[in-house]
This record gives C-alpha cells, sequence and structure tokens, in this order.
C-alpha cells in the first residue's frame, strides 16, 4: 500500500491542474472592437519582442451630448491593440481617420473644420481625434473610427435643448410717443428653443430706428434712443426665457419706425411698430418773404417754405406738409390767377427736415395775372401758414385807345374826351406800370397837353389796370385834322384822328 501511495497522489494532483485549466481559460472573446479585461500574455507570463496591432478598440468619447454649435466635452479616443493583451509594437504614425455623417446632425473638427479627419497613433498606439463641434442640426448620429485593423463607432447627440430656435415680442407690439418724450412701455422679447422652453441667459439686442419701408435710418427718419443716446442696447434673458430692453426716448422726427429683436441662431427677428407723434400745441410758421412774384408762364424764383417747432420751440422733423396753390377770387383783375407745381398739380407735399423745415417743389405761375393765396397745412398743427403770390403781367405787346380814337373840337378849345389806351400783354393781361408816350404834330393842326404851346409830346404810365390816360388835350389855332400817337418803348403803338374845327 505505501508503495502506491506517491503514485496516487501525483495523479490527484495532475487532475486538479487539468480541471483548472478547463474552468479558466485564459482568453473570452468580447465581439468585434473590444477587448476582455482578461486578456492576458501567452501562458509563459512574457509578451513578443514584435507585437503588431491586430485590432481597434474603443477609449472614450462615446456615448456623449453636446448642444448645437459647441464643443463636446469629451474627446473621441481609440486604440490599436493586439488580442494577446500584450503592448503593441510599430505603431507610431499609423493612420485613423474619423468620420461623421457628411450632412444632416453631424459636426466639424477643430484642425480639419471637416466632418472627417485622419490622425496618426502615438508610440503606445493610442489616437484621440481633434475637438469636434456639433453643428446646427439637432439629431442623433454615429461617428466612425477607422484603420487598418478595423473600425468602431461612437454615439454621439446634437441636442437643441436650451439653444434659441424662436423669439416674439410681448405686448405692446405696436405703441407710440410724442416727439422727444418717453415711450411708455420698455420693449421685451419670449425666447424659446426647438421644444417650446423658455432659454435663460440667452443675449438678446435690441435696435430702434428702422425707418418704416426699410433702408435703414438717417438723421431726418423717425426714431428713438436708449439713455446712453444709442439706438442700440441689449439685455439677457432670465429663468423665463424673457428679455427686456432699457427705456427709450422718441428722437424729433414725426413717423413711423420699427424696433427689433434679434438672439443667436434665430434668424426672424422679433419686431415692434413705433410711432412718434407731433408735439403738444405745435405751430407752422412761415418762412422767408409772405410775398412772392413771378411772371405769367414762369416759374417763381422762391420756394414756399415752413418750419414746425412744438411749444418749447424745438424743432419737429418728418411732419408731412401740403401745399396748396389757391386762385385769385371773384370777378376782378386777379379772378383765375393760380399757379402750379410739376405736372399741373395745385397741391403737392413735403417732409419737414432735421431742422423742423419744408420745403414745397417748384411751380411755375399761370396764364392769369393778378394776386391769390398759397397755403401750407400739417396734421401736426391746426395752424396754418399763409403765402401771398402775384403773377405779373408779361411784357406789352397790345396797345388799344380808349373810347375815343376820333374826336373834334374847335380852334383854341379841349378837347372834352381825354385821350386813353390800354396796354396788354401776349396772353391778353393788362400790364400796370408800362410807360406809354403820347405824341401831337410838332407843326400845322395840332395841340398840346398844357397851356404851354411846346407841349406837344408827354409821357404817362399805365395803372393796375393797364390804362395810361393823357393830359388833357387842347387844340391849337389851326383849324384842320392831325394824329396823335401813343406808343410803347420798343413795343406796340396806336393813333388818334382829331379834328381842329373853325370856329
Amino acid at each position: 500500500m505505501r508503495a502506491h501511495g506517491p503514485r496516487l497522489e501525483r495523479k490527484l494532483l495532475l487532475a486538479a491542474l487539468v480541471a483548472v485549466v478547463v474552468a479558466s481559460p485564459s482568453v473570452v472573446g468580447l465581439g468585434s472592437g473590444t477587448r476582455a479585461a482578461a486578456d492576458t500574455p501567452d501562458q509563459s507570463g512574457s509578451c513578443p519582442t514584435s507585437n503588431p496591432p491586430n485590432e481597434l478598440i474603443l477609449q472614450g468619447g462615446t456615448p456623449q451630448t453636446a448642444e448645437l454649435d459647441t464643443a463636446f466635452q469629451s474627446p473621441v479616443q481609440v486604440a490599436l491593440a493586439n488580442s494577446n493583451g500584450c503592448p503593441v509594437t510599430s505603431v507610431v504614425g499609423t493612420p485613423v481617420t474619423f468620420s461623421a455623417p457628411a450632412s444632416g446632425a453631424s459636426g466639424s473638427f477643430a484642425t480639419s473644420g471637416a466632418n472627417t479627419v485622419t490622425v496618426g497613433a502615438d508610440v503606445s498606439g493610442n489616437a484621440s481625434a481633434p475637438t469636434f463641434t456639433a453643428n446646427d442640426t439637432a439629431g442623433s448620429y454615429t461617428l466612425t473610427a477607422t484603420s487598418a485593423y478595423g473600425s468602431v463607432s461612437f454615439s454621439l447627440t446634437n441636442s437643441a435643448a436650451g439653444i434659441p430656435a424662436a423669439i416674439a415680442a410681448l405686448s405692446p407690439g405696436r405703441q407710440s410717443a410724442a416727439v422727444n418724450s418717453d415711450y411708455a412701455k420698455q420693449l421685451s422679447v419670449h425666447v424659446l428653443d426647438a421644444n417650446g422652453n423658455p432659454v435663460s441667459g440667452a443675449i438678446v439686442s435690441f435696435t430702434l430706428g428702422a425707418a418704416a419701408g426699410g433702408g435703414g435710418t438717417t438723421a431726418s427718419s423717425a426714431g428713438a434712443s436708449f439713455a446712453s443716446g444709442s439706438a442700440q442696447a441689449t439685455a439677457t434673458t432670465d429663468s423665463a426665457g424673457i428679455a427686456t430692453s432699457p427705456g427709450f426716448t422718441a428722437n424729433a422726427t414725426i413717423g413711423n419706425f420699427t424696433a427689433t429683436a434679434t438672439v443667436a441662431n434665430v434668424q426672424k427677428p422679433a419686431s415692434f411698430q413705433l410711432e412718434n407723434l407731433p408735439g403738444k400745441n405745435a405751430r407752422l410758421t412761415r418762412l422767408g418773404s409772405a410775398k412772392l412774384v413771378a411772371t405769367v408762364k414762369r416759374r417763381y424764383g422762391q420756394h414756399l417754405r415752413v418750419v414746425l417747432r412744438d411749444a418749447k420751440g424745438r424743432p419737429e422733423a418728418g411732419a408731412t406738409v401740403t401745399f396748396t396753390l389757391g386762385t385769385g377770387a371773384g370777378t376782378g383783375a386777379s379772378a383765375g390767377a393760380g399757379a402750379s407745381f410739376g405736372g399741373g398739380a395745385s397741391t403737392a407735399t413735403a417732409t419737414t427736415g432735421l431742422h423742423g423745415v419744408a420745403a414745397s417743389p417748384a411751380f411755375t405761375a399761370g396764364s392769369v395775372a393778378g394776386t391769390f393765396t398759397a397755403t401750407a397745412t400739417t396734421t401736426a398743427t391746426p395752424s396754418t401758414a399763409r403765402f401771398t403770390l402775384r403773377n405779373h403781367a408779361g411784357r406789352p405787346t397790345a396797345i388799344t385807345p380808349g373810347i375815343a380814337s376820333t374826336e373834334a373840337t374847335q380852334v383854341g378849345t379841349r378837347f372834352v374826351i381825354a385821350l386813353a389806351v390800354t396796354v396788354t400783354d401776349a396772353l391778353g393781361n393788362k400790364v400796370p406800370d408800362a410807360l406809354v408816350t403820347f405824341s401831337a404834330p410838332v407843326s400845322g393842326a395840332s395841340g398840346s397837353f398844357s397851356a404851354r404851346a411846346a407841349a406837344r409830346t408827354v409821357e404817362v404810365r399805365t395803372n393796375s389796370s393797364g390804362v395810361a390816360l393823357a393830359p388833357p388835350f387842347t387844340a391849337n389855332g389851326q383849324p384842320g385834322g392831325y394824329v396823335v400817337i401813343a406808343a410803347v418803348a420798343h413795343g406796340p403803338r396806336t393813333a388818334f384822328a382829331l379834328v381842329n374845327d373853325a370856329r
């Protein structure tokens, strides 16, 4: 029995070792791209001197989430490895390509600026992609790392939560204030993300004074400014996603304009319709001469000009002024006198500028001589500015004798009816202040315009009705017929046929 003891003990020991080996294999497979934590070197307990990689494994960066247009916090990392669990050799610079989707939810790498990038492994076989930034499209997607030894995938998500997706104006969306005064309500907006949740901490930019109809602002546009004097201000949304602008003041220009509020990542701004109203007790006053003159059918040399000021004397810009050219009233000499703007219109509008001044377009006298009135009005005030205009007659083109173009009297006596003429222009208007010369013969039957026999010629100016009336004319002592001429210098002439009768 003793002779068999040692032999039996060796058999039992070998059986135990076989059981251990069978129950605890040195390598357990865990699937493509992933090496087991229990991987160990070969059973001899040593690693080979040359140990090239035969697989690519994940090291970190999955899964993770980033907000739109922001960088992912953890780097995307892989490693080249050998399934024997030993450190790999000869791997420095081995290329690994990281690729994200070319469209839709994706992102870009810092160094390439594109959705793909290739990096080289370090001496230990590790490869880390540059910083990866989500694009502006929300959604989940897969980023892949590929090498000659396989590929692995990362699960990434671009989240729109907390990113502004909409901005809306809160009431009042429309309000008004008198020029140079404060608007009653500040501008307020609500910022929401794509899920309809309020976004806190978003910076909202408010801009005042975009003139209605677009094109931006000018010095003469209706607008407003914040307390800083600027047309722009910023505010940050609170926990409810609401941002409110500072208070603001209307400028001196009357009119409508738009204020806007913008926030990053949202293309369509929120807008507010604002209006600067005329100040209380505004007054429209005439500038320049109250009386303007022009020749018929000629352009007036001056425009109609007015200034609009508020109760404190400050100019009000942006008000629409209507200029109206009237016509002479009644049946007198001025009846029908008038003028017109371009195109024959009797009215025109202009807008008060930075200094509250508005000037009419040019205008042209009509064909009728005489005096008439022009007015300037605006809805900003009930006051009216008035102008007196006069169309002067043109140059004399015709002269006609009065009721006595033929007349007789005894020698040495005065003609009963005085010699008179009417001077008119080419349009039939009576020409005032025209110089008319009356001339009688210097010898023979004739007469004189005074007690002195030598006064055979006299100059007389036409009155406002275009009539020139000669002084009384007395026949001389010689009987016979003759002609007295009435003429305008370098202009028309007419004649009177007179007879000195013998006693």
